[in-house]
């Protein structure tokens, strides 16, 4: 199993020799088994380990055993362990989020600010096969698209800090057999074998009745649909992108060509409409769809005028082929949401600036005068050239980590200090990775998001009038 883990590592970039990786550690037999196996590599690839493991405060004498025993198999493999605390109820009836979804959060967060603390430049988590069969099964039976039938990311970000997963494709059963095998002792969460929550029933129940009755290899099946539609996920984003700019009528980005559509095969073409409506600033949630599906129909009207009306003012006007995206600007303050490639250049017309991109080995210090004066240039982690960046518009609860600061601070709270008149607030471009902000032009980069390694090509990027 050592070997399978070895070649996912290298085969999707997980982690680089040298690395210091922060362990999630929570004791079940899936940690286990990657604190062993990493433990294993460290020698060979001058990794730099440390255990990290939360007290959710949920299951009382259980919990605080499994932390420490936690700290025994660490001190065992001379590890150094960190072990935080939290009451997670009480977390989920101060937010009002699911008991689960609290958990997540606050283990996450923990995960990261340690992550920080402890300089480490990866977060390693023990989800396995079984784990991204359940999320795809899941996913079909509620109803998702591509996207989401790509399950579990390998890497992702969580806070500026990666996160990465080296047994995403070792069946659970391959770990506990390498387990038992190595005479690894390893906790059991007696809430796993409730069969209560959909996930669980979806484990004890229902991949054990599909192996049976149809695949017995139906778990292996599911993890390989998740690479290929996860890879396929990202070729169709960059067509769509791509696309969609050759349909931008020559008045602006709320005027798109509606003629030429039906030329295009349907699911680019569902993409394109699902990328024109949120680059504008539609909320991603209200782009379903059901909704794009309603504005392709339109588009198919040759003759004449039509509106299409959608959520929060937002419509939609046919005006004899050409497509045009409105808002009651009376009521509405401006919004938008533009995903641009790296390296590359985009514009943003609602708000009349061009975004540009390149690598380049300088660090760029940007300015910290007043959020969202232009022009205004960065230099961000080579990370962020990997990953799905856009420009958006200020939304209320953002919060921002500056560089240089401990704790985010609200960007309301920016904006107050920095003098940014209220009426320009939704104006000032915010680059994104995902839902985090890493750049507020004319400020600061965002903590986990600066340069590291002085000399190596970083990404760069310049935010200007159009």
């Amino acid at each position: 199993m050592i070997t399978k883990v070895r070649s996912a590592i290298q085969r999707f970039r997980l982690v680089v020799p040298g690395q210091h990786v922060l362990l999630a550690i929570s004791g079940g037999a899936d940690s286990m088994a990657m604190m062993e196996i990493l433990y294993a590599l460290s020698s060979s690839w001058h990794m730099r380990l440390t255990v990290a493991h939360l007290d959710h405060g949920i299951r009382g004498n259980q919990s605080r055993a499994d932390a420490r025993f936690v700290r025994e198999q660490a001190a065992r493999l001379k590890l150094r362990c960190i072990v935080g605390h939290a009451k997670v109820p009480a977390v989920a009836q101060r937010t009002g989020m699911s008991l689960e979804e609290a958990a997540r959060q606050t283990r996450y967060d923990f995960l990261a600010r340690t992550a920080r603390r402890v300089k480490a430049q990866c977060i390693a988590t023990a989800h396995q096969a079984d784990d991204q069969a359940e999320t795809v099964l899941f996913r079909i039976v509620r109803g998702s698209g591509v996207r989401g039938l790509g399950g579990i990311p390998r890497v992702t970000l969580w806070d500026g800090v990666p996160v990465v997963r080296p047994l995403l494709s070792i069946p659970r059963t391959e770990i506990i057999e390498y387990l038992r095998r190595q005479n690894i002792a390893w906790r059991e969460d007696g809430s796993n074998r409730l069969p209560d929550p959909r996930r669980n029933r979806i484990r004890m129940e229902i991949l054990p009745l599909l192996e049976r009755a149809l695949n017995p290899a139906v778990r292996q099946v599911l993890v390989r649909t998740a690479d290929i539609m996860r890879e396929e996920d990202q070729w169709m984003e960059v067509q769509a992108i791509e696309r969609l700019h050759r349909h931008i009528d020559g008045h602006g980005l709320h005027r798109l060509n509606g003629r030429g559509l039906q030329s295009v095969p349907a699911a680019l073409r569902r993409r394109m409409v699902r990328l024109w409506l949120t680059a504008q600033g539609l909320p991603s949630q209200a782009a379903d769809f059901d909704t794009v599906a309603r504005v392709e129909a339109l588009a198919e009207r040759r003759h004449g005028s039509s509106i299409l009306m959608l959520v929060d003012g937002w419509r939609v006007r046919n005006a004899y082929g050409i497509l045009e995206l409105r808002r009651d600007k009376r009521i509405m303050p401006v919004s938008f949401c533009v995903p641009f490639r790296t390296p590359g250049e985009c514009r943003i017309p609602v708000v009349g600036c061009r975004v540009s991109t390149w690598w380049e080995p300088v660090v760029r210090k940007p300015d910290s005068t007043m959020p969202g004066l232009l022009p205004a240039e960065a230099t961000l982690s080579p990370l962020a050239g990997r990953r799905r960046l856009t420009v958006r518009s200020w939304m209320p609860g953002d919060r921002f980590r500056p560089l240089g600061m401990s704790g985010t601070r609200k960007l309301q709270d920016i904006f107050t200090d920095t003098h940014v008149p209220r009426d320009r607030r939704a104006h000032v471009p915010l680059v994104c990775c995902g839902d985090e902000i890493i750049w507020i032009p004319g400020y600061r980069v965002a903590q986990g998001w600066q340069v590291v390694e002085p000399g190596q090509p970083a990404l760069q990027i310049r935010i200007e009038p159009a």
